[in-house]
């Protein structure tokens, strides 16, 4: 995860002399945006190496969901310009808008998905869990469950723990905490929407992914305190696919890979075995379940 070096926080970055140059804050309240963001640590994302889970299936996967060259995208992060994507950042009538470097980014969800090789195809996911998706025919939360864990124990529908996930739901897991609803801290945890994205891609249905990285960009998340700022390898190459001048910024090195190495860390944890819970009917399991008043969130 790279870091902003101490030169680089808190400072205003001057935009290039043109007549056609805007101020760097959208509104006041930008402005003010801008002091409580300014000073956050930048999560680059990971390039993912697809060859190293070819025997996982992985890249055919990412490729069903238009996933594949979004996932392989490595690029230097301009750590001091993504304060400045997130202040002015909106997201109205599927229209993105945001300023950096005095210039202005209007465009439409479908140029940004374009822009970052992916399909608006597909399903919202962004604001829903396991509990209250709207399955396919004859499929629920128990179908997921046993999907993810390759175990069709009721009591498993509950779990958050990744570590007793498949394999492959493990690394699709490890992905979407990195590149698609990127978290900082413990990463042991799935909870909310991860769970559920990745039951679909292992299902095979389509998510609009683009919609869900915009969700996620404008959410209440990026303005907690404690958390970071997401993205940074994407927001970086989304401003070179806008030709933006980054000639004079100094970038800093994106996160290591999701390779082989990963992989290895993970097949070292599965030798926990997954916890034996009472094989008890699936609908006395549900029904406690969907009555107990949890949300979960990240």
């Amino acid at each position: 995860m790279p870091k902003r070096s101490r030169s680089e926080k808190g400072k205003s970055i001057v935009p290039s002399s043109s007549s056609k140059s805007k101020p760097p804050f959208v509104s006041p309240q930008a402005e003010h945006r801008y002091i409580l963001l300014s000073e956050k640590t930048i999560i680059s994302g990971r390039c993912v190496i697809l060859q190293d889970f070819e025997h996982l299936n992985i890249p055919h996967i990412l490729r069903n969901n238009s996933l594949d060259q979004f996932m392989s995208i490595r690029e230097p992060v301009y750590t001091s310009l993504i304060p400045y994507f997130y202040i002015n950042l909106s997201f109205e009538g599927n229209k993105i808008r945001t300023r950096v470097l005095g210039r202005d980014i209007d465009i439409s969800l479908q140029e940004f998905a374009d822009l970052l090789h992916l399909s608006c195809e597909g399903v919202d996911v962004y604001s829903f869990d396991l509990q209250d998706f709207e399955y396919p025919a004859g499929e629920s939360a128990l179908t997921a469950s046993t999907l993810l864990h390759g175990d069709d124990n009721p009591g498993l529908v509950r779990n958050e723990e990744v570590r007793y996930y498949t394999l492959t739901a493990q690394v699709l897991a490890k992905i979407a905490f990195y590149n698609l609803l990127p978290k900082s801290g413990e990463f042991s945890h799935a909870r909310g929407t991860v769970p559920l994205l990745v039951y679909c891609l292992l299902r095979g249905i389509r998510d609009n992914i683009p919609r869900l990285l915009i969700s996620y960009m404008t959410s209440d998340h990026v303005h907690v305190p404690t958390r970071h700022l997401p993205y940074g390898m994407i927001i970086s190459y989304l401003l070179r696919q806008l030709d933006f001048d980054l000639s004079s910024l100094r970038p800093t090195d994106p996160s290591v890979n999701l390779n082989s190495t990963l992989l290895k860390r993970m097949q070292a944890g599965m030798r926990h075995p997954a916890p034996k819970l009472p094989h008890s009917s699936y609908f006395s399991c549900s029904r406690i379940f969907f009555c107990s008043g949890i949300i979960y969130s990240f």
